[in-house]
């Protein structure tokens, strides 16, 4: 996996390497925040003609396949795949997404399109010629070290390798007396226990009209989960994708006994499958096969409805993290919650399979019964099992449950259909249930064996042979709950003035405790003197938390009100619970490889401190550990761990790399990432990646600091050692001042959230659905789209020469690009609605056509888009003033040169100074395409030129002209530009947008060679 030999930067590179911290953001050619590269328009919509070099036999062969309809364009999945959401959106959750089955790679990529040949003849061509390169280079070495007598060095190295193996080895198969006989004794009792062989709710939940997500996060754009609406108050700690997740600890518990849905802790192994009720199934087998479709599901079998509260085993993992890194992410105390779950019983549904004469006929033996997700990933299908005769116990109350909170389920916790097994551990609840099986075994897949178990503390390398044992031995299972108590308040950095401290001042110490199999938490107590006495706490249950007349599978509320001045006094707060059958938690973690169960007592501490704000002291409360990244709690990173990260920092090579060079390695051929301000060449991850290529691409070329806090979050020690093996470098100093400048905007962003304008649909960091209301064809190829924005939303909410994004879902990702309304353009013109003029690239014999462009002509009225913004740094203020990022120009003159659908932003600048008879701000515009029909807004164009009397001037260029075209012919070039845009002055500016050849070949060097600078008034859309 060794990254492939870059040769950095030069040091006149680095000299003259842009101060990022000082400019603005919209250099031409660089990646904006939205990963879009500016003043660039996207190829991915655009037509491409060259097929020059493809053998004509080639040629005519992959044409006919396209005439037999061998080859599938995104105008096929549109006319086909059908919109269920919007016949039935009763059986949907709110705000649900339509998602094409494909994805853009596949139909633009990886199908033979004749286009495709010539890429794919250059992309040969060049690995031939990078292979050669290698080889000369390798020659070159080999006499350089038999010059110079590194031969006998190499042998040396080599018999030293060989004894490090030799070492290894012996190490792998010398034992101790007491392993040997350990393992010894794994293995046989892993043998015997295998063959040992043996034989009301109808609730309705206060939340079932709560407020769900509406928007889409810009953290899911680019994953596979681009779909699903989540809330902002979810914490997420494997980065962006998949989705791992909980609230604050305060935000859990404030919101009452029974959890809304979008603040309950989320656990993903991949990406969400979309599902839909209309066509999902359940296979079912037992003494026969069901396979039952959700109406004949929920219509067959009654149903019960009740509150579960379910808690995944790696809570309070991050505890144990701290004293030695575990192969898993950070849960606080948080992963947990308590809805209401409606759904049939999976016994039910058993009677009905035939399940009496499987067990009648093997009475002896011992069944289990198994269950699998939807959900497609790195290891194959998500499958878990529970003993038969506890499912066929009803007051154990396994379900098939198609509601949370009384709606259909959000997609995270398992649209449509879940398993839900109530006191268990929350991977035992199978989410997107697809197929439930009974056998006469254990189930044997890699997540049930892998996934959720606790080895003992002596096992630190999960790859040894008694690890191996230990995860499949049926002692290590996580399954039934444990019993676990909490204290929420005091809260993680809540402070208490000491001058506020006085004597008979009540405080109520609160939180919360949860147990397992049905068992009620008989007791919870708190003790303030580490664990020598202890205080007896107030229980509160939610209403009616029996079931059966003995089972609980809620958790519990506990408070004990106490004199304020015994926190002062107080060594720490500690609680711990006890269950109906007296068992009680562990004082101390214990530590395992997984991170999993963590029970121990939870333990507050209270210091004094001195605030410097206002000099005042203060009792400071803090809890083991804080949520996310965060390191404020007491607990810290153990020395090994320290010395550890020491280690990793030192390692990092002395080549530089630039932002703008990291920046071009963005694809799946060439991925580039930055962590911990060291460069990594990750292409050859991409293949083998345990969470799939998504994880990855979403950081590719990207220079920021995003990469690092997600990365160091959900990776253990193996993993940065395989990283170590791709590292090429290091970032220049510019280049860390800039991710530095980026991470410190991002957060004052965060901390401006939900203060925007109520009355503008658009939000920089969310996506909005826009549903279409009109489309008006201009031409044959050319619509215009009206899009209504969802109330109570009056207004788009972008300044004059800014853009939205546009994104419509497929299966792998959010397929976005760039689009500028043509209205509204002024303020008179906002009234709820946004027009967009959009070309459409036709697919054709040789080519897929453009994406965006063909769903928005198979769009139909009614269906939606996405949307986000604003995006640009650029706003046009009026009269003259250009305002980029937080400064403002002055100019009396603009240029405009723009290239294909690039016209569109410079379209809303033309038309906002036109309409202003006050403005009298000049306007020359280059307009390039490749023929007349390619001229977008040809005639508004036409119409403002013919009326300005002199203020606005455009001169088309084309390309690939007809014989009738008088305009003028070829590519733009210094020529044109020199004849038909302002000369360089401080009064003068220019304005780019346009295909990236033509902008970065032919225009830029012109312009900056005129004397237009790229500080002071060049700038790109």
């Amino acid at each position: 996996m060794s990254a492939q030999k870059h040769s950095g930067a030069s040091g006149l590179e680095i000299l003259y390497e842009p101060d990022w911290t000082q400019t603005h953001s919209h250099r031409v050619g660089t990646r904006g925040r939205d990963a879009r590269f500016i003043g660039l328009t996207h190829g991915g919509d655009e037509k491409v003609q060259e097929l020059e070099g493809i053998a004509e036999e080639t040629l005519g062969e992959l044409r006919s396949k396209v005439k037999k309809g061998e080859l599938v364009t995104v105008r096929d999945i549109m006319q086909r795949q059908i919109d269920f959401h919007l016949e039935k959106p009763d059986v949907h959750p709110k705000f649900w997404r339509y998602v094409l089955h494909t994805t853009e790679g596949f139909i633009k990529q990886d199908q033979p399109w004749p286009i495709n040949q010539k890429k794919k003849a250059e992309a040969e061509k060049k690995a031939k010629e990078k292979e050669q390169k290698e080889r000369k280079l390798k020659e070159e070495e080999k006499k350089n070290q038999q010059k110079q007598g590194d031969s006998t060095q190499g042998r040396q190295d080599e018999k030293k390798d060989q004894e490090d193996e030799a070492q290894k080895d012996e190490r792998k198969t010398k034992r101790s007396v007491e392993e040997e006989s350990l393992l010894q004794c794994l293995q046989y009792e892993q043998k015997y226990r295998s063959s040992i062989r043996q034989n009301d709710g109808k609730g309705r939940s206060p939340h079932y009209n709560e407020d769900l997500p509406q928007q889409i996060d810009e953290a899911d754009q680019f994953s596979p989960d681009s779909w699903i609406p989540r809330s902002d108050k979810l914490i997420r700690l494997t980065g962006k994708h998949p989705l791992n997740a909980e609230v604050n600890l305060t935000t859990l518990f404030d919101a009452g006994f029974t959890t809304p849905s979008p603040v309950h802790y989320v656990r993903n192994h991949g990406a969400v499958p979309h599902l839909l009720w209309e066509n999902h199934k359940v296979e079912i087998t037992a003494g026969k096969t069901l396979t039952l479709d959700m109406e004949e599901l929920t219509n067959r079998f009654t149903s019960i409805n009740i509150p579960v509260f379910i808690a995944c085993d790696g809570n309070r993992r991050k505890e144990l993290n701290m004293i030695r890194k575990t192969r898993a992410f950070n849960y606080t105390a948080a992963a947990g919650g308590c809805a209401y779950w409606k759904g049939v019983l999976l016994r039910d549904v058993l009677l009905e399979a035939d399940i009496q004469s499987l067990m009648e006929k093997a009475s002896h033996k011992r069944y289990w019964v198994n269950y699998e997700g939807a959900d497609e990933l790195s290891e194959g299908k998500y499958a878990s099992c529970t003993p038969l005769e506890y499912v066929m116990d009803p007051t154990n109350d396994v379900m098939l449950a198609y509601e949370m909170n009384d709606h259909p389920i959000p997609p995270d916790h398992g649209y449509p259909l879940r398993l839900i097994l109530p006191g268990w551990v929350g991977a035992r609840s199978v989410k997107w249930l697809a197929k439930v099986w009974v056998t006469d075994y254990e189930n044997n897949s890699h997540y049930f064996i892998y996934d959720n178990r606790q080895l003992p503390s002596f096992v630190t390398d999960p790859s040894s042979d008694i690890a191996q044992i230990m995860y499949h031995h049926p002692s290590t299972q996580c399954s039934t709950q444990m019993l676990n108590s909490v204290i929420v308040r005091p809260s993680q950095g809540e402070q208490i003035k000491l001058v506020d401290v006085k004597k008979g001042k009540i405080y109520k110490i609160e939180g919360f405790a949860y147990s397992g199999n049905g068992n009620e938490v008989a007791r919870v107590e708190i003790s303030l003197n580490g664990g020598i006495d202890w205080l007896y706490c107030v229980r509160k249950f939610p209403e009616a938390p029996i079931r059966h007349g003995r089972k609980f599978w809620t958790w519990l509320h506990w408070h004990i009100d106490l004199d304020i001045s015994k926190l002062i006094r107080a060594q720490s707060i500690m609680v711990r619970a006890v269950d109906e059958h007296r068992n009680t938690q562990p004082p101390k973690p214990i530590w395992n490889i997984e991170g999993m169960m963590n029970n121990c007592w939870y333990e507050v501490k209270p210091e004094i401190i001195e605030n410097p704000d206002d000099e005042e002291a203060y009792l400071l409360f803090r809890h083991p550990v804080d949520a996310g990244n965060g390191m404020d709690g007491w607990m810290k990173p153990s020395t090994e761990e320290k010395i550890e990260e020491v280690k990793r920092k030192a390692s990092s090579p002395e080549k530089q790399f630039t932002r703008l060079e990291i920046e071009k390695h963005h694809t799946e051929d060439d991925c580039w990432i930055v962590v911990d301000g060291n460069v990594y060449d990750a292409t050859s991850v991409l293949g083998w990646h345990p969470g799939g290529k998504g994880p990855i691409m979403a950081h590719a070329g990207a220079v920021h600091m995003d990469t690092t806090d997600e990365f160091m979050s959900i990776h253990d020690d193996y993993a940065q050692s395989k990283l170590k093996d791709c590292i090429i470098g290091k970032v220049t100093e510019k280049a860390m001042d800039y991710m530095k400048r980026i991470a410190q905007q991002k957060d004052e962003d965060n901390s401006q959230t939900g203060k925007g304008n109520s009355n503008a649909a658009l939000n920089e960091h969310k996506w909005t659905q826009a549903k279409l209301i009109k489309t008006k064809r201009l031409s044959d190829d050319t619509q215009q789209y009206s899009f209504a924005l969802p109330p109570p939303a009056k207004k788009l909410g972008l300044e004059t020469g800014q853009h939205i994004q546009v994104g419509f879902h497929f299966e792998d990702r959010l397929v976005v690009r760039p689009y500028t309304p043509v209205r509204p353009v002024l303020d008179d013109e906002e009234d709820g609605t946004f027009d967009l003029v959009v070309k459409t690239y036709f697919p054709d014999q040789d080519q897929p056509g453009g994406t965006i462009s063909n769903i928005l002509d198979c769009l139909r009225e009614g269906e939606e888009i996405e949307i986000k913004g604003p995006s640009g740094g650029i706003r046009y203020k009026g009269h003259g003033h250009l305002a980029v990022d937080d400064k403002e120009y002055a100019f009396d003159n603009i240029s405009l040169i723009l290239g294909g659908s690039g016209v569109t932003p410079g379209y809303q600048i033309i038309a906002r100074i036109l309409k202003d008879k006050e403005d009298k701000t000049r306007l020359k515009v280059i307009d390039a395409n490749k023929s007349e029909n390619d001229i977008l807004m040809r005639k508004e164009l036409t119409e403002f030129s013919e009326s300005s009397k002199g203020q606005f001037e455009i001169a088309h260029v084309l390309s690939h002209p007809s014989d009738e075209w008088k305009g003028l012919s070829g590519f733009v070039n210094e020529d044109i530009i020199k004849q038909h845009a302002f000369e360089p002055s401080d009064k003068n500016a220019v304005l780019l947008c346009g295909p990236p050849t033509m902008i970065q070949k032919a225009v830029l060097p012109v312009l900056k060679d005129w004397g237009y600078d790229e500080d002071r008034n060049l700038f790109g859309f």
